[in-house]
């Protein structure tokens, strides 16, 4: 693994997350580095989503949810970060698609447009279709219902959305558990394309995508990051046993 601070653009130190006062994520301290995949993995409720959506400010919705420690984003502390902005720079991609009731065209430039996006829509619109591996299935018909789409092109479409506000962090959150296999392959053949221009840190249950799409992985049990490292080393050569016992599926 690479020196701890060289290319990191996101620095977790220390984070605890709590829900009216009850811990679910404990002390987690790990890096994110520029233009990598990083896979969390770990059982149900072990706090993956939890830190995921901490890192661009979502569980700001959460009453009672409150964050400890720092997470470091260039020079800028996120507890202290202007949220809107934050989630422009860091985007995030759900468990399933979430389209809204309105055109295709209008799904992606619905961020631009909020923001004052004064440039080029329809340019806008088709550089990320483009990104989103979409265009060319839906370049003629942009102005149907997002919601006539089949699910894998409507977590393409998600992601396009994401990509319209140009980040530099895209957060997924489970993105390919409702996909079919077809579309979940589609989905990690675009993250590989993806992370040339983009650092993408992805939430999986699914042990076999998390070897094949990341560089990193952290691996947390009951809220506690038990082991972190290069992906290879995580599976083929963990240090803790809880981490083995886990990859190899004998619990979780």
């Amino acid at each position: 693994m690479q020196d701890d601070k060289t290319g990191v653009i996101l620095d977790i130190d220390d984070v605890c997350i709590s829900y009216s006062g009850e811990l679910a994520v404990r002390n987690v301290s790990l890096p994110i580095y520029e233009k990598k995949i990083t896979a969390i993995i770990g059982p149900s409720g072990c706090g993956k989503s939890t830190l995921l959506r901490s890192l661009n400010r979502m569980n700001d919705f959460i009453p009672g949810c409150e964050l400890t420690g720092t997470v470091t984003f260039g020079d800028v502390n996120l507890v202290n970060a202007d949220p809107v902005d934050l989630r422009r720079r860091i985007g995030m991609v759900f468990q399933r698609p979430n389209p809204f009731p309105k055109s295709i065209h209008r799904n992606v430039a619905w961020g631009p447009t909020i923001n004052g996006f004064s440039g080029d829509m329809d340019e806008r619109v088709e550089k990320a279709l483009q990104q989103a591996a979409l265009w060319d299935e839906v370049k003629d018909r942009l102005q149907d219902s997002a919601l006539n789409l089949s699910g894998g092109q409507q977590q393409r479409l998600c992601i396009a959305r994401a990509l319209a506000m140009e980040p530099e962090i895209i957060l997924m959150d489970e993105p390919c558990s409702a996909l079919d296999p077809v579309s979940t392959a589609r989905i990690e053949d675009l993250l590989f394309e993806l992370k040339e221009n983009y650092t993408i840190v992805i939430v999986t249950h699914n042990m076999q995508q998390a070897a094949r799409v990341s560089e990193y992985t952290a691996f947390l049990e009951n809220g506690v990051l038990v082991e972190y490292g290069d992906t290879e080393d995580v599976f083929t050569n963990p240090r803790n046993q809880r981490t083995e016992d886990y990859v190899t599926g004998r619990f979780g």
